[in-house]
């Protein structure tokens, strides 16, 4: 840079830095300093950097920061600014500037360290940040000379509506707008009318850019003026280098996400691109995507309400997808034969999700594995219906697969997944993670019982040949439910699942064993609408009922009991909650039911903790759980404790 260009840069620089220069100490603060200094040490005993009095110090500070020629400088400043991921440290870098001159001097004249301004976030009509933000803005585009730059811009819709900031907003956006021969990696969230208004000088003049995120505000724009049913932005088509774009306009107009009337398309440079993700309520990209042949793309992901136009049946092979993941409201027919028409050497990933779908689903995915020789490592369908035989021979032709979803099984083919470990040829040898959805749609619910004997099969009867390295222990159990009810009735049904043997069914149930069966059962009568709605209404007759188990469970004792009973039975997930909760409990005020509950987990924690389990549950969300397995029996003390 040349002297001038260095006196301006440093001027603009010094006049946002000096709020955070450290002050001028008093003679009382410098007094103290000298008071700091132990006298016991032994100045030996002392580095001897950092021997002698505070003045000393500073000499010696100064010394050893002027010293560093500015190369190396750079070179710290690059690793201290960006971390191993590439994300940049805004508040670091002004620290490094506010050191010394000579650092304020090394760190502006490296154009790398100014490469990523702060993301840009107008949420509101303030005239004084929308300033501020511009001259951040303008101070990194200045810095960082010619580079490439990458850049996080959001626009909320609301505020463009308003109006009173836009001119101010526009000379922001013309800013970056100048610049955009050097964009490369750009996150853009913008009223949808912004790109067509303010962006389209920028078509067929952005030679870097690389990848482009697009998202809608949750309160998008109003309808097209001419109310238009389709709206097009081509302001990004024009670009050599683009290979990687994920774009989401559900909410692009308001109410798009409920009722998809306005359908949102992008000029995109399609062949070329290596990744798309793509979620629009009326989608269209996946069609122009495989009409476009793009040998290179890698992953492609399509969410839509309804995909509304699926390429032509000539044959296509893709070389290198390795990921496709198709999401809508159905699965229809129309999409299953179209994956008649594809080849895909590289899969390795593959979703096929939706509310329902055709019964022809494991035939046509099996067909495709055939014809494309791929194996899948990770494998996501809906299979409430289909053959149960094409299902196992997905399994058979899968050996590498770690992950599988499953939305819905039925009986038999979650009994599909049974793992023999001494068969020659065990099925799903590498399974690590098994995700099961039970939304009860098509009257299918799960079978929490065949579930238990899955999981059994892939940890606890597994025997040596998992130490052995033949077959891979089943690590996590994904359970997800419509509503938490129908969660702690499967959880349920799986423990008790770990009983159903002869010799435990031929046994008499104990007192304990009783009295939680009748505390289950009425407990969810009583508490369970509480849980799903929050509201539940004073029956005194039940609540005399609840009083009295509630009693006697406060009266056992543990010592002598398996707590893995009340468990099973859901009973701790019941009192938690009514223990926990902040609204009306229906017959609190007589019996206290609240504050009982809290104190009888309390109590009993320690017992439910200790118990030896070869797994944990843990609970992601109201209706979501998740079961991991210890791998040896000295973890199971470590994780109980959570």
């Amino acid at each position: 840079m040349n002297n001038e260009n260095d006196h301006d840069q440093h001027g603009t620089l010094a006049r946002p830095l000096k709020s955070i220069q450290p002050h001028s100490k008093t003679r009382k603060e410098k007094k103290s300093d000298k008071a700091m200094i132990n006298p016991e040490f032994k100045s030996n005993d002392v580095p001897g950097v950092a021997r002698g009095t505070p003045g000393d110090l500073r000499t010696d500070r100064q010394a050893l920061v002027s010293g560093v020629p500015d190369e190396i400088l750079r070179q710290v400043f690059a690793f201290v600014v960006f971390d191993e991921d590439g994300n940049h440290n805004s508040t670091d870098l002004f620290r490094l500037c506010s050191v010394s001159h000579s650092w304020r001097r090394a760190a502006i004249e490296h154009c790398l360290l100014w490469i990523k301004p702060l993301p840009i976030i107008i949420s509101r009509p303030h005239e004084t940040r929308i300033r501020n933000l511009t001259l951040h803005l303008r101070l990194y585009l200045d810095r960082s000379g010619t580079l490439p730059i990458s850049f996080d811009l959001t626009i909320l819709a609301r505020v463009w509506r308003k109006g009173t900031v836009n001119a101010m907003i526009t000379g922001m956006v013309q800013a970056l707008v100048d610049h955009c021969h050097r964009w490369d990696k750009v996150r853009l969230c913008l009223p949808l009318s912004f790109y067509n208004d303010h962006l389209s000088s920028i078509r067929g003049r952005m030679p870097l850019l690389s990848e482009l995120k697009i998202d809608t505000n949750l309160h998008g724009d109003e309808r097209p003026p001419d109310d238009a049913s389709e709206f097009h932005v081509g302001c990004f088509a024009d670009a050599p280098l683009l290979c990687k774009v994920d774009y989401d306009v559900r909410y692009a107009f308001q109410g798009a996400a409920i009722q998809p009337s306005v359908a949102v398309h992008f000029d995109l440079p399609w062949s070329q691109l290596v990744k798309l993700k793509s979620d629009a309520p009326g989608n269209t990209s996946y069609y122009k995507t495989l009409e476009s042949l793009p040998t290179e793309l890698r992953e492609l992901e399509i969410y839509a309400q309804i995909i509304t136009k699926l390429p032509t049946e000539d044959q296509r092979t893709l070389p290198n997808l390795e990921k496709l993941v198709l999401r809508a409201l159905q699965i229809s027919g129309d999409i299953l034969n179209h994956l008649d028409t594809l080849t895909l050497p590289s899969l390795k990933h593959l979703e096929l999700r939706g509310f329902s779908t055709t019964p022809e689903l494991f035939d046509k995915v099996l067909a495709l594995i055939r014809r494309s020789q791929c194996s899948l490592e990770h494998l996501c369908l809906y299979a409430a219906t289909g053959s149960a035989s094409s299902f196992s021979k997905i399994l058979a032709l899968s050996p590498d697969l770690t992950e599988l979803y499953l939305c819905a099984p039925k009986a038999d083919n979650l009994e599909a997944l049974l793992l023999d470990p001494l068969s020659p040829d065990p099925v799903l040898p590498n399974l690590k993670i098994l995700t099961i959805l039970d939304n009860g749609m098509d009257d299918v619910t799960v079978d929490a019982a065949v579930l238990n004997k899955v999981a059994k099969s892939r940890t606890e009867g597994l025997g040596k040949s998992a130490a052995h390295g033949m077959v891979q222990a089943l690590e996590e159990v994904n359970l997800l439910c419509n509503d938490p009810e129908m969660l702690q009735r499967q959880i349920s049904s799986f423990e008790l699942a770990n009983t159903e043997n002869p010799e435990y069914s031929r046994r008499v149930p104990t007192s304990f064993e009783k009295l939680a069966v009748k505390a289950s059962v009425t407990f969810f009568a009583a508490f369970g609408p509480l849980r799903q709605s929050g509201v539940a209404c004073l029956v005194l007759k039940k609540q005399v009922k609840v009083n009295k188990l509630l009693t006697d469970l406060e009266h056992v004792n543990l010592e002598g009991e398996d707590s893995r009973i009340l468990q099973q039975r859901g009973i701790p997930y019941l009192l938690a909650g009514v223990g926990a909760s902040d609204g009306r409990i229906p017959g609190d005020s007589l019996f206290r039911f609240r504050s009982r509950a809290g104190k009888l987990c309390k109590k009993w924690k320690p017992f439910l903790v200790r118990e030896a389990h070869p797994y944990v549950w843990s609970h992601g969300g109201k209706a979501n759980a998740s079961i991991r397995w210890h791998r040896s029996l000295k973890d199971r003390d470590t994780h109980s404790g959570h």
